[in-house]
């Protein structure tokens, strides 16, 4: 139903097909070629009963004629989409002439491959029609050219898509999930803890009809791993959780800094913004607002990403100045702690639609995100751009079957990227219930650069704690700016592919300077304790 659906679409859509002066290329009978003729011009001034008539008649006796095929196909596109007759007489035309000379009889068998999803033959057909469209320059091809060339762009990305069908077998996450619905995981750069949203019930009562009917928010919660397992799941206490509905989070790499979207009210109507909040001894600190440079005035603000570092926070916002409905923002934080002025990431990411649900990997340059403007499968689908290659002009979409005919939304990716997660449904024997949170190997092509934690503190030459900054470089456009807290502890990323030069700088010190070897596990061979010289 679906395939038929599209087809009466596609033609409903086409161009004036075939209707100027006969193109018979096979001979008959004198009479039989006269009354050939009248069909044809019966066809032309859409008398399509008579000359359907005739042509069958015709098909009897010349049954292996493809211009009698071709005229009664043209028949069935004009007598009310006759699905039944254009799936009948395209296909035994070129059946009986794969080199038919007439482009219009290609670009039938195209739509009627590119239905049935046999994409790579509908390909073929579309360019034997350009081929000969091109040569000949008539009026009846020209009419369906834009057409034509509409359906071969879609019809090369979905061949050469199901061409290429990336490794993909998601499993779900033990501990992440439950019997309820998770969304909008996050797992943090030393992979000890996922936060996600879960629904929760906040009847006082239960029964079958209560759990049943009740519409349960979305809380949030973390769970902790133990070795390679996840759980339980435990909802996060104040400042979190508290009445007005929450998205996902995002943690720099100390896990210290924690920034997610709350809907308020605002001015008579809900407003999504951005906060963020601090943990110290005591805890989650109240949130904040994370200023009037993020969140507009009159502008929904959501989906934040910071980077491990803490210098780049990137978001969500249907605010003036972008390319479309959502786009995608970034802003750069300031040496007094507050955020600059949002920059929209333009044309090589945003487009006239919208853009969603940006994932900023730990390596600090490759974007993920899902958008419904770029050319897709369908919906929302997820896309990747590193923002390092300045000549890299758009994203490269994550491919099939990763992206589905649904909206593909909000993945993670770990910070040695290999493995991808997000909140979806599998019909497999391992799912808990509703929405779980599925995981899996991340195919090589969509990889970001491969990156790891390394926990340490810096001391001074007498061992005493040091508050620094640890500037991190490993060929990217721009380093890694840390700050130690005032212990001198400090959660810094490296490369495992690139060499890493680490600055030391704390005032009253020289500056110190350690670079481990490429190609090694960085972490593994830089000391844990950054010893600062004297002046």
């Amino acid at each position: 139903m679906r395939r038929l659906a599209a087809l009466l679409l596609l033609l409903a859509l086409t161009a004036t097909a075939a209707q100027g002066q006969s193109r018979l290329t096979y001979k008959m009978a004198q009479a039989d070629m006269s009354r050939m003729e009248q069909a044809v011009q019966d066809y032309a001034k859409g008398r399509y009963r008579p000359s359907t008539e005739a042509l069958r008649t015709l098909s009897k006796r010349y049954p292996d004629n493809p211009d009698i095929y071709f005229y009664l196909g043209l028949n069935a596109v004009k007598r009310n989409f006759n699905v039944a007759g254009i799936r009948r007489y395209f296909p035994q035309v070129l059946k009986l002439n794969p080199s038919y000379p007439d482009a219009v009889a290609h670009y039938y068998m195209g739509l009627i491959h590119y239905t049935d999803e046999q994409y790579d033959l509908a390909e073929a057909d579309f360019n034997r029609y350009f081929e000969l469209a091109n040569s000949a320059g008539t009026p009846e091809s020209d009419a369906i050219y834009m057409e034509a060339s509409n359906y071969l762009y879609w019809t090369s990305f979905l061949a050469e898509a199901y061409r290429n069908l990336a490794p993909f077998d998601p499993h779900v996450v033990t501990g992440l999930s439950s019997a309820e619905d998770e969304t909008m995981p996050f797992i943090t750069c030393d992979g000890r803890h996922c936060y996600l949203l879960r629904a929760t019930s906040t009847a006082s009562r239960t029964s079958f009809y209560t759990r049943e009917l009740e519409q349960k928010p979305l809380r949030l919660y973390v769970c902790d791993r133990t070795d390679s397992l996840f759980g339980p799941a435990r909802m996060l206490k104040a400042p979190f959780n508290q009445g007005d509905p929450e998205g996902g989070v995002s943690l720099t790499a100390n896990n210290a800094e924690l920034y997610y979207s709350v809907i308020r009210r605002f001015r008579g109507y809900n407003n999504s913004d951005i906060y963020f909040t601090r943990l110290d001894s005591n805890g989650w600190q109240p949130i904040a607002n994370a200023g009037d440079n993020v969140n507009g005035a009159d502008s929904w603000e959501s989906q934040p990403s910071v980077t491990p570092d803490g210098q780049w926070l990137y978001f969500a916002s249907n605010r003036k100045g972008g390319l479309g409905g959502t786009d995608i923002w970034r802003c750069h934080r300031k040496a007094d702690g507050s955020w600059g002025k949002p920059v929209n990431l333009g044309s090589s990411v945003n487009t006239e639609g919208n853009e969603r649900c940006p994932f900023i990997h730990a390596d600090g340059h490759t974007l993920y995100f899902s958008s419904n403007g770029w050319q897709g499968f369908g919906g929302y689908d997820m896309y990747f751009i590193d923002l390092d290659r300045t000549e890299q002009s758009k994203p490269i979409n994550m491919g099939l079957p990763l992206n589905t005919e649904e909206d593909d939304i909000a993945f993670g990716i770990t910070p040695d990227g290999t493995h991808a997660y997000y909140a979806g449904r599998t019909p497999g024997p391992d799912r808990m219930g509703g929405q779980d949170i599925l995981m899996f190997d991340l195919y090589p092509a969509a990889r970001p650069e491969g990156m790891v934690l390394l926990r340490g503190q810096v001391l001074t030459a007498d061992g005493q704690p040091a508050a620094a900054t640890l500037t991190v470089s490993h060929g990217t456009s721009t380093p890694a700016l840390y700050h130690t807290d005032r212990q001198g502890h400090y959660s810094i990323m490296l490369s495992t592919s690139r060499a890493n030069s680490i600055r030391v700088e704390a005032p009253g010190h020289r500056p110190h300077t350690a670079t481990p070897a490429t190609g090694t596990n960085p972490s593994a061979v830089l000391p844990a304790v950054l010893r600062l010289q004297r002046p």
